[in-house]
Order: structure tokens, then sequence, then C-alpha cells
């Protein structure tokens, strides 16, 4: 694949404070990066190197192969779709999709034709004579999408596109932007704190912790195989427990507080040390039975709780369940009707070897 745009070693420091710490990133074409982390992580600096509102200390910004470091933000073909959309309030939304045209010198005609174009691609096109006041928050971010693509820009940043919008608009929306810039090829880095948000829409997320990336990978890869305990921890609901893991013959031993837990060498992390770990199962991963009665109880990966609150999600309920040290697990059970779970009862929960991730502690 042809790189879009490479970051190489990027620093920043405002005065004694490091905000990021060497960040090195390639960016594909075609694809959609988000960059993932908690506040003050330093995702939005690296967007605001990225879009030229701030010049880096060291390192080099590489788009198609030159450095744009210090190129201003206006020259440097990347459309950009702020939080709060920043339309023109004077503006029509056909006038406010046509304005990167005027800018770049295009005419008046062709202007009017392109803006009505990509009005109709995000589904516009009937209230093009709209001003923003008289827009709902996801026509406005559609409005704001079409002003970022029609000039047909290198790369497209979204900083916190769905911020703004309730929880069910914002659900149809994650489709909705990558249907639009699917269809036209665009790249896209996109910056949330939303773990959801980032798991539904991107092809890779770069995690960020403490100005420094954490991981970067693929959805699937951050959730099922999280490089640490705080990518667990971040992406996804995860149990982490502390453990001592030994090894014998071909299976690995993961001893914790009150249970035992047994999986092949082969599962664990190459140069992965005996020693103090971390073991993380996700709340699906767990499987729940009233006492020892039940088949489940008898597998050797089990740990015996005490629940203290039931949940009831609709189609789901999440079981909170102490240990026997006094730390709280979560277990997520699919089926409502399948067993009832009374708070102060003893349960046991368990999982397959293929379920866990033994982490360095």
């Amino acid at each position: 694949m042809t790189s879009a745009l490479q970051l190489e070693g990027l620093g920043k420091s405002f005065g004694h404070f490091r905000a990021l710490h060497d960040i090195s990133l390639d960016l594909q074409q075609g694809e959609f990066l988000t960059m993932l982390g908690p506040s003050g992580s330093g995702k939005t600096t690296t967007l605001q190197l990225i879009a030229g509102f701030l010049q880096p200390d060291r390192g080099r910004l590489l788009m198609k192969g030159r450095d744009i470091a210090g190129i201003p933000a206006h020259r440097r073909n990347i459309g950009m779709v702020f939080q709060d959309y920043a339309l023109f309030p004077h503006m029509t939304a056909l006038d406010n999709v046509a304005f990167p045209l005027e800018s770049r010198g295009i005419g008046k005609l062709e202007r009017r034709r392109r803006a009505e174009e990509m009005l109709g691609v995000v589904n516009l096109g009937h209230l093009l004579d709209r001003y923003p006041r008289q827009l709902s928050g996801g026509q406005k971010q559609r409005v704001a999408l079409a002003r970022a693509l029609v000039y047909d820009p290198e790369v497209v940043l979204l900083d916190e596109p769905l911020g703004a919008l309730d929880k069910k608009l914002r659900t149809s929306m994650q489709l909705e932007i990558l249907r639009i810039t699917r269809r036209f090829g665009a790249t896209v880095i996109s910056v949330t704190h939303d773990q959801e948000e980032a798991l539904v829409m991107s092809d890779r997320i770069a995690l960020f912790s403490q100005g420094a990336l954490a991981q970067v990978g693929t959805p699937k890869e951050l959730y099922a195989k999280p490089a640490n305990a705080f990518v667990a921890d971040f992406v996804g609901e995860s149990n982490l427990l502390p453990a001592e893991l030994t090894r014998a013959g071909g299976e690995a031993v993961v001893k914790g507080d009150g249970w035992l837990a047994k999986l092949p060498v082969d599962r664990l992390a190459v140069g992965l040390a005996d020693g103090q770990v971390t073991l993380m199962v996700r709340p699906e991963a767990l499987r729940l039975s009233a006492g020892d009665a039940s088949p489940v109880a008898q597998r050797p990966n089990s740990i015996e709780a005490t629940v203290k609150q039931v949940v009831y999600l609709g189609s789901a309920l999440r079981v909170h369940a102490q240990l026997p040290n006094g730390s709280i697990i979560q277990i997520a059970v699919p089926d409502v009707r399948s067993l009832s779970f009374v708070p102060e009862t003893t349960v046991r929960a368990s999982w397959d070897a293929d379920d866990v991730v033994i982490l360095q502690a």
C-alpha cells in the first residue's frame, strides 16, 4: 500500500512539559485511523501538529514523502472537521461547502456544481439553502464533512467528530461517516476518547498514553491481544487479576489468590518472564454457574465469587461479583432467562484458556 502520511519521531514540549514522546506512525492511503486515549494523552496535540496549528520540536511529518512540518496549515491540502462544526453562521449549507473551493480560485458555476453534488452525497441536497441555525446536530455534522471533502484533500482530520451528538445519533453517524469517506477513498485520522467509536469506525487504532503510543493495531488486535494492562483496561471492559506465572513443560501455570489457571505455553507473549503477571479476561468470556452443581464448575480455569450486584440491561445481565480478596469482577450473562443470580450468593466463574491474556505486571 501507498503511504499517505508518515510521522517520524514527532516530539512536542510546552515549556518544561513534554507533551509528545517520539510519535511514529505510517498512515496508508484510504485508511481510517483513530487516535484514541484519555484526556491529556497527546492525541489532540498530534492532530494539531498534522493540521499545522502547532509546529513539532523534533521529528518529521511526511505527506507522500515530502516534509510538510514547515508548511502553513492553509497550504497543506488537509481537510478538517471540528467538534463544534465551525460552520459560518451567515452562510447557507451550500455556501459553507463551496467556501473552500472559492478560496482555491474555483469558478462560481463549478463551485456550485461540486457543492451541490457533495451535499447530495451526504443526503442533504434538499437542505442546501438552510442556514446552520436551521439544521440539526447531525445535519451540521454532515455539512462540515462535505466541506472537508469537497476539494479532495490528501488527508481528512476529524477532531472529536461525534462528541456533540446524543448517543443514538452518534451510533448512526458512525456508519454514515464511514459510508461517505469510503465512497471517496478518503484517508482519515479521527481523534476520540470514545473506545466504542474507535472500535466501530477504525481500520487501525493508535492508543495514546502519557504522550506516547501504548499500542497501534486493528481494533481486534487491541481488544483480543492488548500489549499491556493499560490497553486491556482502556479498550473495552476487562477483569485484571494479579497472579504469578510459572512454566512446567509445555504448560503455563498462573496462580492467583484462591484460583489457578492453566494454558499452553505457546499462548504466552514472546519475552514474557516468569514471576508477577496480570491475567486479563473479558466479562463476556466468563461463564457463571450458581454453585458447584453446574458442570461448568468442574472446569480447571475458574474462580469462586460472591454476587454483589446484578444489573439488568434488557438483552443481558451484568453481574458484579466479589472475590475472596475483596476485588470485584464483572461477568456478562447474555441470556437473562438462563439463571437467576441473587446478591450474596456464592457463584463460580469459569473461562477457556483461549479467552485469557497474560500480561506483564
